[in-house]
Protein backbone atom coordinates (compact mmCIF):
# COMPACT_ATOMS: atom_id res chain seq x y z
CA UNK A 1 0.00 0.00 0.00
CA UNK A 2 2.68 2.71 0.90
CA UNK A 3 3.85 1.79 -3.22
CA UNK A 4 0.37 2.56 -4.49
CA UNK A 5 0.09 5.82 -2.35
CA UNK A 6 3.48 7.01 -3.29
CA UNK A 7 2.63 6.49 -6.51
CA UNK A 8 -0.60 8.50 -6.68
CA UNK A 9 0.57 10.98 -5.49
CA UNK A 10 3.97 11.24 -7.63
CA UNK A 11 1.37 11.11 -10.81
CA UNK A 12 -0.77 13.47 -8.97
CA UNK A 13 2.48 15.81 -9.18
CA UNK A 14 4.03 14.89 -12.63
CA UNK A 15 0.16 15.66 -13.88
CA UNK A 16 0.05 19.07 -12.39
CA UNK A 17 3.54 20.10 -13.79
CA UNK A 18 2.32 18.80 -17.29
CA UNK A 19 -0.65 21.12 -17.03
CA UNK A 20 1.45 23.81 -15.73
CA UNK A 21 4.11 23.47 -18.87
CA UNK A 22 1.56 23.08 -21.25
CA UNK A 23 -0.14 26.42 -19.96
CA UNK A 24 3.39 28.08 -19.87
CA UNK A 25 3.82 26.83 -23.59
CA UNK A 26 0.41 28.80 -24.74
CA UNK A 27 2.17 31.87 -22.94
CA UNK A 28 5.65 31.43 -24.50
CA UNK A 29 3.89 31.30 -28.19
CA UNK A 30 1.62 34.56 -27.08
CA UNK A 31 4.82 36.10 -26.21
CA UNK A 32 2.98 36.66 -23.07
CA UNK A 33 5.46 37.97 -19.90
CA UNK A 34 3.79 34.81 -17.66
CA UNK A 35 5.21 31.84 -18.90
CA UNK A 36 8.51 31.57 -17.21
CA UNK A 37 6.28 31.90 -14.16
CA UNK A 38 4.37 28.76 -15.25
CA UNK A 39 8.02 27.47 -16.52
CA UNK A 40 8.56 27.60 -12.67
CA UNK A 41 5.46 25.85 -11.22
CA UNK A 42 6.11 23.43 -13.97
CA UNK A 43 9.96 22.65 -12.38
CA UNK A 44 8.30 22.81 -8.70
CA UNK A 45 5.87 20.11 -9.55
CA UNK A 46 8.07 18.07 -11.18
CA UNK A 47 11.01 17.73 -8.67
CA UNK A 48 8.19 17.35 -5.61
CA UNK A 49 7.39 14.43 -8.01
CA UNK A 50 10.72 13.48 -8.12
CA UNK A 51 11.46 13.13 -4.49
CA UNK A 52 8.21 12.62 -3.08
CA UNK A 53 9.15 8.91 -2.52
CA UNK A 54 12.25 9.48 -0.64
CA UNK A 55 10.64 12.35 1.67
CA UNK A 56 7.42 9.80 2.53
CA UNK A 57 8.57 6.60 2.33
CA UNK A 58 7.81 4.93 5.67
CA UNK A 59 9.38 1.45 6.21
CA UNK A 60 6.69 0.43 9.03
CA UNK A 61 3.90 1.63 6.83
CA UNK A 62 0.59 2.80 9.63
CA UNK A 63 -2.89 3.59 9.01
CA UNK A 64 -2.04 7.57 10.09
CA UNK A 65 0.80 7.77 7.49
CA UNK A 66 -1.97 7.77 4.82
CA UNK A 67 -3.18 10.98 6.67
CA UNK A 68 -0.11 12.75 7.31
CA UNK A 69 0.93 11.92 3.74
CA UNK A 70 -2.23 13.20 2.29
CA UNK A 71 -2.17 16.10 4.11
CA UNK A 72 1.33 17.27 3.48
CA UNK A 73 0.38 16.48 -0.23
CA UNK A 74 -2.34 19.30 0.26
CA UNK A 75 -0.02 21.67 1.47
CA UNK A 76 2.65 20.81 -1.43
CA UNK A 77 -0.70 21.19 -3.73
CA UNK A 78 -1.13 25.07 -2.90
CA UNK A 79 2.31 26.02 -2.97
CA UNK A 80 2.73 24.62 -6.42
CA UNK A 81 -0.62 26.45 -6.81
CA UNK A 82 0.90 29.84 -5.12
CA UNK A 83 3.89 29.98 -7.43
CA UNK A 84 2.31 32.08 -10.35
CA UNK A 85 0.61 34.34 -8.32
CA UNK A 86 3.89 35.79 -6.79
CA UNK A 87 4.09 37.84 -9.95
CA UNK A 88 1.57 40.43 -7.99
CA UNK A 89 3.35 39.90 -4.58
CA UNK A 90 3.69 43.99 -4.65
CA UNK A 91 -0.12 44.50 -4.59
CA UNK A 92 -0.94 41.30 -2.76
CA UNK A 93 0.28 40.21 0.76
CA UNK A 94 1.21 36.27 0.92
CA UNK A 95 -1.55 35.49 3.11
CA UNK A 96 -3.93 37.17 -0.10
CA UNK A 97 -1.63 34.77 -2.26
CA UNK A 98 -2.14 31.41 0.04
CA UNK A 99 -5.47 31.98 0.36
CA UNK A 100 -6.26 32.58 -3.00
CA UNK A 101 -4.04 28.99 -4.13
CA UNK A 102 -5.99 27.31 -1.04
CA UNK A 103 -9.40 28.67 -2.15
CA UNK A 104 -8.83 27.08 -5.59
CA UNK A 105 -6.88 24.08 -4.96
CA UNK A 106 -9.66 23.00 -2.58
CA UNK A 107 -11.95 23.25 -4.12
CA UNK A 108 -13.71 26.01 -2.25
CA UNK A 109 -14.23 29.26 -4.57
CA UNK A 110 -13.74 32.32 -2.61
CA UNK A 111 -13.48 35.35 -4.76
CA UNK A 112 -11.08 37.16 -4.04
CA UNK A 113 -9.96 41.11 -5.73
CA UNK A 114 -7.23 39.43 -6.91
CA UNK A 115 -9.07 37.48 -9.23
CA UNK A 116 -10.33 40.81 -10.49
CA UNK A 117 -7.66 42.21 -11.47
CA UNK A 118 -6.47 38.94 -13.24
CA UNK A 119 -9.36 39.49 -15.43
CA UNK A 120 -7.66 40.75 -18.16
CA UNK A 121 -5.16 37.61 -18.22
CA UNK A 122 -6.36 34.34 -19.95
CA UNK A 123 -3.48 32.57 -18.95
CA UNK A 124 -4.48 33.01 -14.99
CA UNK A 125 -7.98 32.79 -15.46
CA UNK A 126 -7.05 29.65 -17.35
CA UNK A 127 -4.50 28.79 -14.33
CA UNK A 128 -7.38 29.04 -11.72
CA UNK A 129 -9.23 26.52 -13.90
CA UNK A 130 -6.18 24.39 -13.44
CA UNK A 131 -5.99 24.32 -9.61
CA UNK A 132 -9.59 23.60 -9.45
CA UNK A 133 -9.36 20.39 -11.86
CA UNK A 134 -6.55 19.42 -10.07
CA UNK A 135 -7.91 20.34 -6.64
CA UNK A 136 -11.32 17.98 -7.99
CA UNK A 137 -9.11 15.00 -9.02
CA UNK A 138 -6.89 14.56 -5.71
CA UNK A 139 -9.98 14.90 -3.84
CA UNK A 140 -11.27 11.51 -5.35
CA UNK A 141 -8.14 10.19 -5.68
CA UNK A 142 -7.25 10.57 -1.86
CA UNK A 143 -10.87 9.39 -1.08
CA UNK A 144 -9.91 6.11 -2.95
CA UNK A 145 -6.18 5.90 -0.83
CA UNK A 146 -8.27 6.52 2.40
CA UNK A 147 -10.87 3.72 1.77
CA UNK A 148 -8.77 1.45 0.33
CA UNK A 149 -6.41 1.58 3.93
CA UNK A 150 -9.17 2.15 6.32
CA UNK A 151 -12.41 0.08 4.95
CA UNK A 152 -11.41 -1.95 2.14
CA UNK A 153 -8.71 -4.03 3.45
CA UNK A 154 -10.06 -7.55 2.68
CA UNK A 155 -12.44 -6.24 0.04
CA UNK A 156 -11.40 -7.57 -3.34
CA UNK A 157 -14.12 -6.91 -5.55
CA UNK A 158 -11.81 -4.43 -7.08
CA UNK A 159 -8.43 -4.58 -6.50
CA UNK A 160 -6.55 -1.04 -6.96
CA UNK A 161 -3.17 -0.98 -7.98
CA UNK A 162 -0.35 1.21 -10.26
CA UNK A 163 -2.77 -0.12 -13.58
CA UNK A 164 -6.47 0.78 -12.36
CA UNK A 165 -4.47 4.42 -10.80
CA UNK A 166 -3.42 5.28 -14.46
CA UNK A 167 -6.87 3.96 -16.04
CA UNK A 168 -9.00 6.22 -13.28
CA UNK A 169 -6.23 8.98 -14.66
CA UNK A 170 -7.02 8.70 -17.68
CA UNK A 171 -11.16 8.04 -17.42
CA UNK A 172 -11.15 11.08 -15.50
CA UNK A 173 -9.66 13.28 -17.82
CA UNK A 174 -11.57 11.57 -20.85
CA UNK A 175 -14.68 12.22 -18.97
CA UNK A 176 -13.59 16.04 -18.41
CA UNK A 177 -12.60 16.71 -22.33
CA UNK A 178 -16.33 15.29 -22.88
CA UNK A 179 -17.81 18.09 -20.31
CA UNK A 180 -15.33 20.63 -22.71
CA UNK A 181 -16.63 19.10 -26.06
CA UNK A 182 -20.61 19.28 -25.33
CA UNK A 183 -20.02 22.82 -23.51
CA UNK A 184 -17.82 23.98 -26.67
CA UNK A 185 -20.84 22.73 -28.77
CA UNK A 186 -23.49 24.52 -27.17
CA UNK A 187 -21.60 27.71 -25.80
CA UNK A 188 -19.55 27.97 -29.22
CA UNK A 189 -16.82 29.25 -27.22
CA UNK A 190 -14.03 26.56 -26.14
CA UNK A 191 -12.52 29.11 -23.29
CA UNK A 192 -15.15 29.72 -21.41
CA UNK A 193 -16.14 25.71 -22.45
CA UNK A 194 -12.86 24.81 -20.28
CA UNK A 195 -13.52 27.49 -17.52
CA UNK A 196 -17.27 26.27 -16.77
CA UNK A 197 -16.47 22.20 -17.43
CA UNK A 198 -13.48 22.78 -14.83
CA UNK A 199 -16.04 24.67 -12.36
CA UNK A 200 -18.62 22.14 -13.05
CA UNK A 201 -16.20 18.66 -12.69
CA UNK A 202 -14.33 19.62 -9.78
CA UNK A 203 -17.15 21.73 -7.91
CA UNK A 204 -15.04 24.26 -7.45
CA UNK A 205 -17.58 26.47 -8.95
CA UNK A 206 -15.13 29.72 -9.75
CA UNK A 207 -16.21 30.86 -13.63
CA UNK A 208 -12.65 33.24 -14.40
CA UNK A 209 -14.00 36.70 -13.30
CA UNK A 210 -17.30 36.36 -12.52
CA UNK A 211 -16.89 34.56 -9.80
CA UNK A 212 -19.96 32.16 -8.37
CA UNK A 213 -22.48 33.87 -11.10
CA UNK A 214 -22.23 33.01 -14.86
CA UNK A 215 -22.33 35.59 -17.45
CA UNK A 216 -25.48 36.81 -18.78
CA UNK A 217 -24.77 34.85 -22.12
CA UNK A 218 -24.46 31.28 -20.20
CA UNK A 219 -27.35 31.67 -17.98
CA UNK A 220 -29.94 30.50 -20.58
CA UNK A 221 -32.52 28.03 -19.99
CA UNK A 222 -31.09 25.70 -22.41
CA UNK A 223 -27.40 25.94 -20.76
CA UNK A 224 -28.50 25.65 -17.19
CA UNK A 225 -30.01 22.17 -18.57
CA UNK A 226 -26.99 21.16 -19.40
CA UNK A 227 -25.07 22.33 -16.56
CA UNK A 228 -27.57 20.50 -14.61
CA UNK A 229 -26.86 17.02 -16.55
CA UNK A 230 -23.21 17.71 -15.76
CA UNK A 231 -23.13 18.17 -12.20
CA UNK A 232 -25.19 15.38 -11.78
CA UNK A 233 -22.53 13.20 -13.90
CA UNK A 234 -19.96 14.82 -11.42
CA UNK A 235 -21.70 13.31 -8.29
CA UNK A 236 -21.39 9.94 -10.03
CA UNK A 237 -17.90 10.00 -11.57
CA UNK A 238 -16.26 7.35 -9.22
CA UNK A 239 -18.96 4.82 -9.03
CA UNK A 240 -19.22 4.74 -12.88
CA UNK A 241 -16.33 3.76 -13.07
CA UNK A 242 -16.13 1.25 -10.34
CA UNK A 243 -18.93 -0.16 -11.85
CA UNK A 244 -16.59 -0.33 -15.58
CA UNK A 245 -14.15 -2.54 -13.61
CA UNK A 246 -16.75 -4.78 -11.65
CA UNK A 247 -20.25 -4.60 -11.57
CA UNK A 248 -20.43 -5.95 -8.56
CA UNK A 249 -19.81 -2.69 -7.20
CA UNK A 250 -23.02 -1.51 -8.14
CA UNK A 251 -25.10 -3.86 -5.95
CA UNK A 252 -22.22 -4.24 -3.25
CA UNK A 253 -21.61 -0.58 -2.42
CA UNK A 254 -24.14 2.24 -4.12
CA UNK A 255 -27.53 0.28 -4.46
CA UNK A 256 -27.23 -0.57 -0.90
CA UNK A 257 -26.06 3.05 -0.28
CA UNK A 258 -29.25 4.27 -1.57
CA UNK A 259 -31.51 1.80 0.07
CA UNK A 260 -30.18 2.95 3.10
CA UNK A 261 -30.02 6.93 3.00
CA UNK A 262 -34.05 6.81 1.98
CA UNK A 263 -35.40 8.97 4.37
CA UNK A 264 -32.65 11.87 3.45
CA UNK A 265 -33.62 11.10 0.02
CA UNK A 266 -36.96 11.98 0.73
CA UNK A 267 -35.80 15.12 2.26
CA UNK A 268 -34.10 15.84 -1.22
CA UNK A 269 -37.06 15.66 -2.85
CA UNK A 270 -39.07 17.64 -0.49
CA UNK A 271 -36.68 20.23 -0.11
CA UNK A 272 -36.85 19.51 -4.70
CA UNK A 273 -40.62 20.51 -4.51
CA UNK A 274 -40.32 23.28 -2.37
CA UNK A 275 -37.47 24.88 -4.92
CA UNK A 276 -40.11 24.54 -8.09
CA UNK A 277 -42.27 26.79 -5.47
CA UNK A 278 -39.76 29.36 -6.16
CA UNK A 279 -42.17 31.17 -9.19
CA UNK A 280 -39.60 34.10 -10.06
CA UNK A 281 -37.44 31.70 -11.32
CA UNK A 282 -38.02 29.46 -14.46
CA UNK A 283 -37.61 25.43 -13.99
CA UNK A 284 -34.06 25.56 -15.10
CA UNK A 285 -32.56 28.30 -12.62
CA UNK A 286 -34.47 26.18 -9.91
CA UNK A 287 -32.67 23.12 -10.86
CA UNK A 288 -29.57 24.56 -11.54
CA UNK A 289 -29.11 25.89 -8.32
CA UNK A 290 -30.55 22.61 -6.24
CA UNK A 291 -27.94 20.68 -7.90
CA UNK A 292 -25.43 23.50 -7.35
CA UNK A 293 -25.68 23.40 -4.00
CA UNK A 294 -25.89 19.50 -3.14
CA UNK A 295 -22.38 19.31 -5.31
CA UNK A 296 -21.35 22.18 -3.14
CA UNK A 297 -20.56 23.89 -6.55
CA UNK A 298 -21.87 27.09 -5.61
CA UNK A 299 -22.50 28.40 -9.20
CA UNK A 300 -25.49 30.79 -9.65
CA UNK A 301 -27.42 31.85 -12.83
CA UNK A 302 -26.79 35.65 -13.82
CA UNK A 303 -30.52 36.13 -12.95
CA UNK A 304 -29.21 36.23 -9.12
CA UNK A 305 -27.22 38.97 -9.69
CA UNK A 306 -30.62 41.57 -9.14
CA UNK A 307 -30.41 42.24 -6.07
CA UNK A 308 -34.48 42.12 -5.63
CA UNK A 309 -34.35 38.59 -6.75
CA UNK A 310 -31.38 37.71 -4.50
CA UNK A 311 -33.47 39.18 -1.32
CA UNK A 312 -36.19 36.48 -2.35
CA UNK A 313 -33.52 33.60 -1.94
CA UNK A 314 -32.21 34.82 1.65
CA UNK A 315 -35.58 33.22 3.42
CA UNK A 316 -34.19 30.02 2.21
CA UNK A 317 -30.63 30.17 4.25
CA UNK A 318 -31.80 26.66 6.38
CA UNK A 319 -32.17 25.25 3.29
CA UNK A 320 -29.02 25.97 1.53
CA UNK A 321 -27.34 25.34 4.64
CA UNK A 322 -28.87 21.74 4.57
CA UNK A 323 -27.75 21.04 1.21
CA UNK A 324 -24.64 22.05 1.66
CA UNK A 325 -23.59 20.40 5.13
CA UNK A 326 -24.78 17.34 3.93
CA UNK A 327 -23.87 17.20 0.47
CA UNK A 328 -23.86 14.26 -2.37
CA UNK A 329 -22.27 10.67 -2.07
CA UNK A 330 -18.85 10.11 -0.76
CA UNK A 331 -16.35 9.71 -3.47
CA UNK A 332 -17.55 12.81 -5.29
CA UNK A 333 -15.35 15.56 -5.24
CA UNK A 334 -18.24 17.91 -3.26
CA UNK A 335 -17.91 19.10 0.14
CA UNK A 336 -20.27 18.43 3.13
CA UNK A 337 -20.41 15.24 5.24
CA UNK A 338 -22.11 12.92 2.39
CA UNK A 339 -25.41 11.32 2.50
CA UNK A 340 -24.02 7.81 3.15
CA UNK A 341 -22.31 8.48 6.33
CA UNK A 342 -25.63 10.61 7.44
CA UNK A 343 -27.57 7.64 7.53
CA UNK A 344 -25.00 5.59 9.82
CA UNK A 345 -26.48 7.94 12.68
CA UNK A 346 -30.14 6.65 11.57
CA UNK A 347 -29.08 3.04 11.72
CA UNK A 348 -26.87 3.47 14.76
CA UNK A 349 -30.62 5.36 16.29
CA UNK A 350 -32.75 2.29 15.21
CA UNK A 351 -29.87 -0.11 16.22
CA UNK A 352 -30.62 1.19 20.33
CA UNK A 353 -33.88 1.08 20.00
CA UNK A 354 -34.37 -2.14 19.27
CA UNK A 355 -31.38 -2.83 22.14
CA UNK A 356 -33.90 -0.92 24.72
CA UNK A 357 -37.06 -2.62 23.32
CA UNK A 358 -35.88 -5.97 22.91
CA UNK A 359 -33.13 -5.77 25.71
CA UNK A 360 -30.22 -6.77 22.94
CA UNK A 361 -27.23 -6.96 24.21
CA UNK A 362 -25.49 -7.73 20.76
CA UNK A 363 -23.93 -4.45 20.12
CA UNK A 364 -24.12 -3.02 16.25
CA UNK A 365 -25.72 -5.51 14.91
CA UNK A 366 -28.11 -3.14 12.81
CA UNK A 367 -24.71 -1.70 11.62
CA UNK A 368 -23.46 -5.14 10.61
CA UNK A 369 -26.53 -5.77 9.08
CA UNK A 370 -26.39 -2.76 6.83
CA UNK A 371 -22.73 -3.16 5.92
CA UNK A 372 -20.97 -0.55 8.21
CA UNK A 373 -18.42 -0.95 10.56
CA UNK A 374 -18.44 0.30 13.89
CA UNK A 375 -15.32 2.79 13.42
CA UNK A 376 -17.39 4.20 10.75
CA UNK A 377 -20.21 5.37 12.90
CA UNK A 378 -17.45 7.13 15.20
CA UNK A 379 -15.04 8.89 12.01
CA UNK A 380 -18.57 10.25 11.48
CA UNK A 381 -18.84 11.18 15.27
CA UNK A 382 -15.64 12.33 14.73
CA UNK A 383 -15.81 14.48 11.88
CA UNK A 384 -19.11 16.13 13.60
CA UNK A 385 -17.52 17.03 16.53
CA UNK A 386 -14.51 18.24 15.33
CA UNK A 387 -16.27 20.35 12.43
CA UNK A 388 -18.53 21.93 15.35
CA UNK A 389 -15.99 22.90 17.40
CA UNK A 390 -14.15 24.25 14.66
CA UNK A 391 -17.05 26.63 13.72
CA UNK A 392 -17.61 27.35 17.21
CA UNK A 393 -13.64 28.83 17.19
CA UNK A 394 -13.59 30.73 14.51
CA UNK A 395 -16.84 32.35 15.04
CA UNK A 396 -15.52 33.32 18.24
CA UNK A 397 -12.14 34.20 16.63
CA UNK A 398 -14.06 36.33 13.41
CA UNK A 399 -16.15 38.29 16.22
CA UNK A 400 -13.19 39.50 17.78
CA UNK A 401 -12.18 40.92 14.51
CA UNK A 402 -15.49 42.68 14.26
CA UNK A 403 -17.22 39.86 11.89
CA UNK A 404 -21.13 39.82 13.16
CA UNK A 405 -22.46 36.28 14.50
CA UNK A 406 -24.50 35.23 11.43
CA UNK A 407 -22.02 36.45 8.91
CA UNK A 408 -18.84 34.76 11.19
CA UNK A 409 -21.34 31.45 11.10
CA UNK A 410 -21.78 31.63 6.93
CA UNK A 411 -18.37 32.18 6.57
CA UNK A 412 -17.02 29.30 8.74
CA UNK A 413 -19.70 27.13 6.88
CA UNK A 414 -18.87 27.68 3.22
CA UNK A 415 -15.12 27.13 3.93
CA UNK A 416 -15.69 23.96 6.50
CA UNK A 417 -18.41 22.61 3.22
CA UNK A 418 -16.20 23.92 0.36
CA UNK A 419 -19.01 25.60 -0.86
CA UNK A 420 -17.11 28.85 -0.69
CA UNK A 421 -18.88 32.50 -2.30
CA UNK A 422 -21.36 30.48 -3.98
CA UNK A 423 -22.79 30.30 0.16
CA UNK A 424 -21.71 33.81 1.04
CA UNK A 425 -23.35 35.22 -2.06
CA UNK A 426 -27.01 34.00 -1.51
CA UNK A 427 -26.68 35.29 1.76
CA UNK A 428 -25.54 38.94 0.76
CA UNK A 429 -21.92 38.94 2.86
CA UNK A 430 -18.65 39.71 1.41
CA UNK A 431 -15.31 38.30 2.76
CA UNK A 432 -13.84 41.22 4.45
CA UNK A 433 -9.98 41.75 3.87
CA UNK A 434 -7.89 40.37 6.91
CA UNK A 435 -4.89 38.26 7.19
CA UNK A 436 -5.86 36.51 10.49
CA UNK A 437 -8.97 35.69 9.07
CA UNK A 438 -7.41 34.04 6.04
CA UNK A 439 -5.02 31.93 7.91
CA UNK A 440 -8.09 30.09 10.03
CA UNK A 441 -10.23 30.20 6.72
CA UNK A 442 -7.53 27.89 4.86
CA UNK A 443 -7.44 25.50 8.03
CA UNK A 444 -11.03 24.81 7.80
CA UNK A 445 -10.92 24.65 4.06
CA UNK A 446 -8.12 22.14 4.33
CA UNK A 447 -10.09 20.49 6.84
CA UNK A 448 -12.96 20.34 4.54
CA UNK A 449 -11.60 18.54 1.76
CA UNK A 450 -9.41 16.69 4.23
CA UNK A 451 -12.83 15.08 5.27
CA UNK A 452 -11.52 12.03 6.96
CA UNK A 453 -9.27 13.25 9.05
CA UNK A 454 -11.46 12.42 12.07
CA UNK A 455 -10.40 8.81 11.54
CA UNK A 456 -6.88 9.71 13.15
CA UNK A 457 -9.37 10.34 16.54
CA UNK A 458 -11.11 6.69 16.76
CA UNK A 459 -8.35 4.61 15.31
CA UNK A 460 -6.01 3.71 18.13
CA UNK A 461 -9.23 3.40 20.43
CA UNK A 462 -11.46 1.55 18.26
CA UNK A 463 -9.72 -0.49 16.12
CA UNK A 464 -8.33 -2.96 18.05
CA UNK A 465 -11.81 -3.31 19.88
CA UNK A 466 -13.93 -3.29 16.84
Amino acid sequence: MQNLLNYSLQLTFYLYGGLALLLSLKCFLSSSKYASIFFISFIVSTVIGIYFKSLFYNDKFKEKSVTITIFFSWLLLILVSAIPFFSFVDTFSISNIFFISTSLITTTGFHHKLLDILNNSDAFNIWCSIIQLIGGFFSVLSYILFFLVFFNKHNKIVIFNKTLVLKFIAYYFFIFFLFIILLSISLKDIFNAFMIATAIISTGGHVGSFGPLLGFYYSSNIYLIIYSFLLLVSIFLLPFFLFIQNRRVLESFYIKSVKRSFLILIAFLIIFFIFFRINFLSFSENLFIYLSYITTTGILPNKLNNILILQKIYPLFFIFLFLIMVGSFSGSSGGGLKIDRITIIFIKVKDELKKLILNHKVYGIELIKKGFYQKELNSLYSLISLGSLFIIGTVLSMTLTGYPVFDSFVVSLAALTNSGEGFLFINGIELKKNSFIYLILNFLMIFGRFEVIGYLLIFQKFSIRN
